[in-house]
Parts: C-alpha cells; sequence; structure tokens
C-alpha cells in the first residue's frame, strides 16, 4: 500500500508539470503571434498607431509623467520667471503653444499680468540684440519637461532669449494628428514670426533627438528661400529615421521579421515621415554644432556620426564649419542630460560668436 501510494503521487507531480508546460508554451505561442504576426500588420494598417509610435504624442492614461493638464499658462509653476506664454496659429485652424523665456539679464524688467502691454514689450524685447534660440524637443512629452527646462536655464544664464514651442498635437497645440509636414509647418511659422520681431537679432535653432528631423527639414525649406536662421545646433541627431528605427531598442526586436519592411517602413515612407537629415543637412549652408553622447543608448553616437560624416560630403565647400562634439560615457549624460556638461557654457558661447560672424 506505502509503495501505491509513492507512485501516484509522482504521477501527479509529472501531471501537474505536463499541464504546467503546456500553458507556458500556450503563453508563449499567444505572445509570439502578437508579437511577430498581428502587432505588425496593425501597424501596417494603422497610420493612427504608426504616427503614436514615432511621435508619442498622445498620453496614455497613467503611463505619462505629463500631460495635456499641465499649467502651460503658468510657466512660473516651472521657476520660469520672466516668461510668456502665448499661442500662435501656424495654419487654418492650427496653433502651437509657446514660451519666451527671457535671457537673464531681463528677467525681472517684463511687465506683469497679461495685458497687451506686456505681449508687446516681449517682441520688442527681440530686437535689443540678445541672441535668440528656438528649441526643438523631441518625441514625448511638452515643453514642460524637467530635463528640458533644465537646458532653458542654461540658455538662459548665457543670456539668450529661448523660444520653446510645442507641435501640433503635443500639450495644448491643437490636437490634430502630427506628421513631418505638420510639424515642418509649424516650425517654419513660429521661426517667420520670429524672424519678423527680432530685426536684426540673430536667431539660431537648437534642436533634440527627433527635433533634429523636424530642423533640417524646416531649415533646409527656409535657406531655399533665402530665409536661413544664423546657425543651428543639433543634439542627439540622426542620419534618417529609419537607420534610427533599425538600432532603437524596440525597432531592433523585429528587424528579424521577413515582412519587417513591409510592416513598419513602407507605410512610413507612403505617408512621407523619414526625416531624411543626410538629405536635408546638405542644403543648410549656416554654421553646424552637433553634440552627442558616447552613452546615447536611444539614438547611438553612430547615427550622430553618419550625419555628421554625410554633411561634410555633401554640403558646399563654401558653407561654414560642421563640428562634432562627443561627450565621454563615463559622464553617464546619455540622451537626455548633455546639458548638464560644464563644457556646454563655452560650447554655446563659441558656436553664437562663430555662427553670428560666419558669411
Amino acid at each position: 500500500m506505502p509503495r501505491f501510494r509513492l507512485l501516484s503521487m509522482g504521477t501527479g507531480r509529472r501531471g501537474r508539470f505536463k499541464r504546467f508546460l503546456k500553458l507556458v508554451v500556450a503563453v508563449v505561442t499567444v505572445f509570439l503571434f502578437l508579437f511577430c504576426v498581428a502587432f505588425p500588420i496593425l501597424v501596417h494598417y494603422s497610420p493612427g498607431l504608426q504616427r503614436f509610435l514615432i511621435f508619442r504624442h498622445t498620453s496614455l492614461p497613467g503611463l505619462s509623467f505629463f500631460s495635456r493638464t499641465e499649467h502651460f499658462s503658468k510657466p512660473e509653476d516651472y521657476n520660469l520667471l520672466g516668461t510668456r506664454n502665448f499661442y500662435l496659429q501656424t495654419e487654418d485652424d492650427v496653433s502651437v503653444g509657446i514660451w519666451h523665456i527671457l535671457p537673464e539679464s531681463l528677467m525681472f524688467s517684463a511687465p506683469d499680468g497679461n495685458s497687451e502691454e506686456r505681449t508687446r514689450w516681449f517682441e520688442e524685447s527681440l530686437k535689443k540684440g540678445k541672441p535668440i534660440f528656438i528649441y526643438l524637443h523631441g518625441n514625448r512629452f511638452s515643453r514642460a519637461a524637467y530635463y528640458r527646462v533644465e537646458l532653458y536655464r542654461l540658455l538662459r544664464s548665457q543670456d539668450y532669449h529661448i523660444i520653446a514651442m510645442d507641435y501640433r498635437g503635443f500639450a495644448d497645440s491643437t490636437a490634430v494628428a502630427p506628421s513631418e509636414t505638420g510639424l515642418v509647418t509649424d516650425v517654419k511659422a513660429v521661426y517667420n514670426y520670429i524672424k519678423k520681431k527680432a530685426g536684426k537679432t540673430p536667431v539660431f535653432f537648437y534642436a533634440h533627438s527627433l527635433g533634429t528631423g523636424v530642423a533640417c527639414h524646416a531649415i533646409a525649406d527656409l535657406c531655399q528661400e533665402i530665409r536661413c536662421p544664423n546657425g543651428l545646433i543639433l543634439q542627439s541627431p540622426f542620419n534618417n529615421l529609419f537607420s534610427e528605427i533599425r538600432v532603437h531598442s524596440f525597432g531592433k526586436l523585429l528587424t528579424f521579421l521577413p515582412y519587417y519592411n513591409w510592416s513598419i517602413l513602407e507605410p512610413l515612407r507612403k505617408s512621407g515621415v523619414v526625416f531624411d537629415n543626410e538629405k536635408h543637412i546638405a542644403n543648410i549652408p549656416i554654421p553646424i554644432w552637433i553634440l552627442h553622447a558616447q552613452d546615447d543608448g536611444v539614438v547611438p553616437i553612430t547615427l550622430g556620426l553618419e550625419l555628421y560624416s554625410a554633411a561634410m560630403r555633401t554640403r558646399a565647400k563654401k558653407a561654414p564649419e560642421v563640428r562634432f562634439f562627443d561627450f565621454e560615457d563615463h559622464y553617464g549624460y546619455g540622451h537626455n542630460y548633455i546639458h548638464k556638461s560644464q563644457d556646454l557654457p563655452m560650447i554655446l558661447r563659441e558656436f553664437v560668436k562663430a555662427a553670428r560672424y560666419s558669411k
């Protein structure tokens, strides 16, 4: 009798193990089907999902640090005194939210309140000769993201104006689906407004991550219209969007699929979302300085170097210098924190000086 009980117990354990193994196999099979079959098909046939994966413009409940309920009208809540929040119409039925952050020497000079006098004062301040930086952020979040605010403070400490905008579909800008063409339209409209108000004051662009794609496209267009800005800083840029997708941690999980191009890349190409920085940078005849951290895990420094090489090969011989600054990995700046570098203030001053007098 004891022997029979022992065999029965062993048989029971084997049975439970087999059931557990079948469950694991079923779960893995379902996961692989969803990830390798259903998800790529969904991406191919869903323009909305394609846009979200690239721009990350829509807040997901419970998963976003920043939402559309942020107090953009109160930049002082982000310790940005001397800042005007306003909205600019970029085309029919589309407006974008903007912060005009005053340079340090002017931050306590603006009139209080939201009067027309204050608006005119801010606009007139752009003509006083203090360099102006239009900042173009990357995907996700808004102009109020904390690491972006830290960069604004650094730029302000160098006595520069900062124009920080949110593209359509982001933050408190008009809630329409973003596209490469749409974002470029927004940026060109903001630049035209600032340039008109600035007079002879130099206007520069500082672009980060996906914002480098928007900047290169928009500035190439502006330069072809003989309306170039004075200079461009690219932080953590890529050579083109498809190269970035292939090396991104999420994109790499799908590159082994035989239908990868069909499901991921072709729909983006057909919708015009390519952000081909290599192509556009050839048509930007202004000073361009590239900043990239060696430990950038989102846009690897190799892509920044490829863009730099393309610029050196394809720009006109008489075009101003392109410079590349890499930041060693032991600093831990990664993708978002180059502004913490003690060398950056000096780099900014040298850039402004070089670009201001470049011909």
